[in-house]
């Protein structure tokens, strides 16, 4: 059941009290992950890739509902989701980065525009209806899951016929301070074991079934998937 948890922000998950990893973390990993430097120095790729990613998965259907899986704080999306006229459905299991992006949109617009739903869910467990979003963006969210093929599995089918799956990933690629940092994150408890970009792209092919298109910039994959319901259950 869908309930109102707070102004603009509604949540799916059971009514009693629920702590994220990123609620204590939100407003650090913000400031942090928002700056060119940290992006071009640790994962030789820059917030404009993240936004420019985000910005082709808005522009791949002219009105079809879309799906932000692991939103976060909207912190690359924000602007991308005004300027569009889509409905927008963004969850993340994080309260508080939830109102990170409630204030964002609000510093932005004055108010949440009614085309963008701020949902607090989670995504290991997906309750929404099969074949009913056009597009789904999951940005950053792979390297932190061990059963990322289950996970990509389970939002393809939320894809309609045609739809499009947007992911993005960090990667160990042989570069030295990407690579050295995806295993200090690892060591931590903060991402999986790092895949490699050839593991990456098997995994995706794997999962999705699809033709999938696959680049990398840096440390970072970017891919993209097309549902095609004439390969279900081939």
């Amino acid at each position: 059941m869908v309930r109102l948890v707070e102004d603009d922000i509604y949540s799916v998950l059971p009514d009693v009290p629920h702590k994220h990893l990123y609620d204590r973390r939100a407003a650090a990993y913000d400031s942090i992950v928002s700056t060119w430097l940290y992006n071009r120095l640790m994962w030789g790729a820059s917030p404009l890739d993240y936004v420019a990613f985000a910005r082709e998965a808005v522009a791949s259907h002219p009105a079809g509902q879309m799906l932000d899986a692991g939103c976060g704080s909207l912190l690359f999306t924000a602007q991308v989701y005004l300027g569009s006229d889509r409905e927008i459905i963004a969850f993340d299991q994080s309260l508080r980065m939830l109102r990170r992006a409630r204030a964002r949109l609000i510093e932005l617009a004055g108010s949440v525009p009614e085309h963008i739903l701020l949902l607090q869910a989670d995504l290991s467990n997906l309750v929404f209806r099969p074949e009913n979003f056009h597009t789904i963006l999951c940005m950053n969210v792979l390297h932190q899951f061990a059963g990322a093929a289950e996970m990509i599995s389970k939002l393809k089918d939320l894809l309609a016929d045609g739809g499009q799956l947007y992911l993005t990933s960090l990667v160990s690629n042989g570069r030295y301070i990407g690579d050295h940092w995806l295993g200090t994150l690892h060591k931590s408890g903060e991402f999986v074991r790092p895949r490699s970009g050839v593991e990456l792209n098997k995994l995706l092919d794997d999962s999705l079934g699809e033709e999938v298109t696959y680049r990398m910039k840096g440390n970072m994959a970017f891919a993209t998937a097309v549902a095609d319901f004439s390969t279900r259950g081939a």
